[in-house]
């Protein structure tokens, strides 16, 4: 059995040029499952996208070309849990979710896994990685290692996380997540990453919910040691964030995010998030937000280039509104 699906989009912000701009994405999948017996199943994914309005694509400039979001293949064995390998979906999306809730924004924690791992989006998708992921009662958990390819040249590097959700009848509902992260580059191509050795991440955080509204906040830090004397580039991470469906149509959602780097690029990122969804369909919608910005930009310490985040300054207010299609 397969399915297609995909994402289309359009959208007008004053984000990357401080004037505006019309810019489209769209996203398109193809996933399959095959039946082996009553317990197993062989499970596959494939997603690429093209212009997507995420971190991955706009940190350092724009991309426009198809590039692989997930390319995934495994064996789901039921309530044994399932095994995944490739560029999967990572666990530790159940932490990262925590803040990754606006259409306009890009997610900041784990931003520094790039400087060890260069396929690496955070710590989202990886190439190379083989995953295991089950749930038992009201413990959802995952664990991976994570091999790389020729490319990252990874000498090794795993993550896990695991979210325990609390049903608290009328008071709500409460699912705290933790996680963790490291990898660590092979000695003989420190010169490719500029020195940069080891990435290590983690974080804690949780979501509460109680009827319409969703309340999460997360902490992350995560640092980078160097093998060329360099001092260790340390990112402290907050976020804030909080939905509330009005009615079956409209969302409204609000943050705050603070990140502080320190002993690398010295980026600082200040933002304040505001942003209202309208849904035509179920799976469709038209948003508009506003971010107001006031960090700093950072500067890479080996070229000595402004470092900005998600392709505007860190201290430059922007608007974003869009059309998503979804099918």
């Amino acid at each position: 059995m397969l399915d297609l699906y995909g994402r289309l989009g359009f959208n007008i912000s004053d984000k990357k040029t401080g004037n505006d701009q019309g810019d489209f994405d769209g996203r398109l999948g193809i996933s399959g499952r095959q039946v082996v017996n009553d317990k197993v199943s062989l499970i596959g994914l494939a997603q690429y996208q093209v212009n997507a309005s995420e971190y991955a694509n706009n940190v350092e400039g724009e991309n426009d070309s198809l590039t692989a979001r997930y390319v995934w293949a495994g064996l789901d064995f039921s309530e044994y849990g399932k095994v995944t390998a490739g560029r999967v979906s990572s666990g530790l999306i159940m932490f990262t979710d925590i803040g990754d809730v606006f259409a306009s924004s890009d997610v900041s924690t784990g931003r520094q896994a790039r400087h060890i791992d260069p396929t690496a989006v955070q710590v989202f998708r990886q190439d190379g990685t083989v995953q295991y992921q089950n749930t038992l009662g009201n413990i959802d958990f995952s664990t991976a290692y994570i091999f790389g390819n020729s490319t990252s040249d990874l000498d090794y590097g795993f993550n896990t996380a695991l979210r325990y959700t609390l049903d608290m009848g009328t008071a709500g509902k409460l699912a705290p997540v933790i996680a963790y992260q490291k990898t660590r580059a092979k000695q003989s191509i420190n010169s490719r990453t500029a020195g940069a050795d080891t990435f290590t991440y983690g974080g804690v955080g949780t979501r509460y919910y109680l009827g319409s509204f969703m309340l999460g906040v997360l902490y992350s830090q995560d640092s980078v040691t160097y093998t060329n004397g360099h001092t260790d580039s340390k990112d402290k991470n907050w976020e804030f964030t909080a939905a509330y469906d009005l009615n079956s149509d409209w969302t409204v959602r609000a943050g705050y995010r603070y990140l502080n780097n320190d002993g690398g690029d010295e980026l600082v990122l200040r933002d304040t998030t505001f942003e209202l969804q309208y849904k035509l369909t179920p799976r469709s919608s038209i948003y508009t937000s506003y971010v107001l910005r006031n960090g700093q930009d950072g500067k890479n310490i080996t070229t000595g280039k402004t470092v900005s985040f998600g392709g505007s300054s860190a201290s430059q207010n922007f608007y974003h509104a869009g059309l998503r299609y979804e099918f």
